[in-house]
């Protein structure tokens, strides 16, 4: 992993579709079915649409909220 300001360098957008799109909203959708299935009498692949779709989209705010906090960070430490 690359250091804040690198990270910073190569932009919100990319920054908020790997780390709020991808590497939240995908996984946790994953998680989220996974659990659903084993503790109801649901398939885990009921609901796996909806859940595609529903936590990469809140991954778009997880991802600036996260990137906010870390330009703040980062001009704190300037």
């Amino acid at each position: 992993m690359g250091s804040n300001q690198e990270i910073i360098d190569r932009g919100i957008v990319r920054f908020i579709l790997l780390r709020g799109v991808l590497a939240w909203g995908v996984t946790t959708a994953f998680i989220v079915q996974l659990i659903m299935s084993l503790t109801s009498e649901n398939g885990f692949f009921e609901g796996l649409t909806t859940s595609l779709i529903s936590f990469p989209l809140m991954g778009v705010l997880y991802g600036y909220v996260t990137w906010m906090m870390m330009l703040n960070r980062s001009r704190k430490l300037k």
